[in-house]
């Protein structure tokens, strides 16, 4: 692939997340379109992106871009849920150029996970993020950027999109050598904190360990971050969650620390925020159990290793996502 010095950037999903890049890289003057879909991007076409970052906001009409568009970008950030993966990347792939880079910016175990890992993974589609096991081709490791999201954003029914905090970005290969120091250099320019992952799997599951100890409690109970944080019983089953998939990483060759202290700590102080499967249920969404809970509840029977705490959890929030 030939050296990138300027990457045209297309964001597709204009959620929480979506939103929260692309308005930091059209404020940072980077050339940015979004692809959306149905009533949101009847919205976008209407309305544009707000977005409070900090104490700034912003507010503009982004490009909205067709799939046939894709053509024409270096790179691809796919911000939606796993869920709506297998349907969607068929269409990227038929779209983009053959040497266009694509970073799916995804919560849980991401559907690449198996591309060129050692085994007993190797080449093994996650049928919880990847049923058919059609996406695992789709795409060429080294097309492929792992990325991991460390972003508090929220997005209100009205579409504004409120961010607390940084946001920050670990990037690193799902195999080759992408360029990197290029991305990373255009989003820190516009003021998004990247690190380059020598190890992509690996801060993989150090972000699973949070998501699935904090999502499935908060999900089920209701309860935001501050909430649980103070709360024993709620503690006790984040602790055990963490614990369960840090074991997991490591006898799948990943050996993490769950941090599980520090995690308390950051639950205290995280404020009344709402993980983004209790904004889902809130707002009447079916939460993303597959890539967060069911992803490495799969993985885990696959070398029979017990996750009691998490599969229970999940099991009750599944059955009180049907229930409702």
């Amino acid at each position: 692939m030939a050296p990138v010095t300027r990457l045209n950037v297309c964001v597709v999903g204009a959620g929480a997340i979506g939103t929260a890049l692309a308005g930091r890289l059209h404020a940072a003057g980077h050339a940015v379109s979004v692809l959306a879909r149905g009533a949101r991007r009847s919205f976008l076409a209407t309305h544009g992106l707000s977005l409070r970052d900090g104490d700034r906001d912003f507010a503009f009409r982004p490009a909205l871009a067709e799939l046939r568009d894709l053509a024409g970008h270096d790179l691809v950030i796919v911000a939606v849920k796993a869920g709506a993966l297998p349907a969607l990347l068929p269409r990227l792939a038929a779209a983009m150029r053959p040497d266009a880079l694509l970073m799916p910016a995804i919560n849980g175990l991401p559907w690449w996970y198996g591309l060129g890992e050692r085994a007993p993974l190797t080449g093994r589609p996650i049928m919880a993020v990847d049923p058919d096991g059609a996406l695992l081709p789709l795409f060429a490791p080294e097309r492929l950027i792992g990325c991991v999201v460390y972003s508090r954003v929220t997005m209100l029914g009205s579409g504004h999109v409120i961010v607390s905090g940084r946001q920050d970005l670990q990037l690193g290969a799902v195999g080759g050598t992408p360029p990197l120091a290029t991305i990373a250099e255009q989003f820190s320019e516009a003021g998004i904190a990247v690190r380059v992952e020598s190890d992509i799997r690996r801060a993989v599951w150090r972000k699973l360990i949070r998501n699935a100890a904090t999502n499935v409690v908060s999900a089920l109970t209701g309860a935001t971050l501050e909430q649980i944080g103070h709360d024993a019983e709620a503690i006790r089953l984040v602790a055990a969650i963490a614990q369960e998939v840090a074991d997991l990483a490591g006898r799948l060759g990943r050996p993490v620390d769950p941090e599980i202290e520090e995690l308390i700590a950051v639950l205290r102080a995280a404020g009344p925020f709402a993980t983004s499967m209790l904004q889902d249920v809130r707002n009447g969404r079916e939460p993303e159990l597959g890539a967060i809970a069911e992803a490495p509840l799969e993985l885990a029977d696959q070398i029979g290793h017990p996750m009691p705490t998490l599969r229970s959890v999940a099991a009750l929030l599944n059955l009180a996502v049907r229930v409702r």
